[in-house]
């Protein structure tokens, strides 16, 4: 069964890349992406982050990861030709005060969130950064 986004996105044909070092905060996000049609990959670090990237249609970041910081972790992604327009949503279980949110935007994020989100919110986000991506499958 195809599962297509009000925007007629079919959520099918992309995967999203989840990269969280709490294991449960990957799953329910992954969870709630795979219940709302998407496909998901999943990491616990910045390094594997890096490395999975090339194979996603967007990124869903923790900031506070373990070995990398998911701002540079972003600002890496945005240096790589081959991930620059990958759309990033970092994502933080701690309230994102103005600086850590000007300085997700800084680093090239899409947009950032305040944990927990309702996995409807963010598919719509999703859609609409995939579909402005260029909707590429990956």
């Amino acid at each position: 069964m195809v599962r297509r986004s009000p925007l007629g996105l079919d959520r099918s044909q992309h995967t999203v890349l989840v990269v969280d070092d709490s294991n449960a905060a990957k799953y329910a996000i992954a969870r709630g992406l795979r219940a709302a049609g998407y496909k998901t990959t999943e990491g616990c670090a910045g390094a594997e982050c890096l490395e999975l990237a090339g194979t996603a249609s967007a990124v869903v970041l923790d900031v506070h990861l373990p070995d990398i910081d998911g701002i540079e972790v972003c600002r890496l992604l945005r240096a790589n030709p081959a991930t620059a327009s990958l759309p990033v949503v970092h994502l933080s279980a701690v309230s994102g005060g103005e600086e850590d949110r000007a300085q997700s935007s800084a680093a090239g994020a899409d947009a950032y969130l305040t944990a927990p989100v309702a996995s409807s919110e963010l598919a719509a986000l999703l859609d609409a950064l995939v579909e402005g991506a260029g909707g590429a499958k990956r």
